[in-house]
């Protein structure tokens, strides 16, 4: 396989994960692999959930727990909840 092919299918996966996780991403300033509450305080919808999103009471968000908040707006749960959260260059 060429050096060229396997460049862009590499290009292609990190692009993919990078649209997937982008709001998660954005928010994970010290790219420690979660969200604290400082790093929440960006998105005041999220700061204002915090006690009900932080599940395990870790005082940081997991990727699976922020999920729940990004996925409140896409069942129409609370869609007032996300509408400041960031989003990914395809709007989601």
């Amino acid at each position: 396989m060429s050096k060229k092919i396997v460049l862009a299918i590499l290009g292609t996966l990190f692009a993919a994960g990078s649209i997937a996780g982008g709001a998660f991403t954005a928010l994970d300033r010290d790219l420690n692999g979660s969200i604290s509450k400082q790093e929440a305080s960006a998105v005041p919808s999220l700061a204002e959930q915090w006690d009900s999103l932080d599940k395990d009471g870790s005082g940081d968000l997991s990727k699976e727990e922020f999920a729940a908040y990004e996925n409140a707006d896409k069942s129409g749960e609370n869609t007032s909840a996300v509408k400041d959260a960031p989003r990914t260059s395809q709007g989601k």
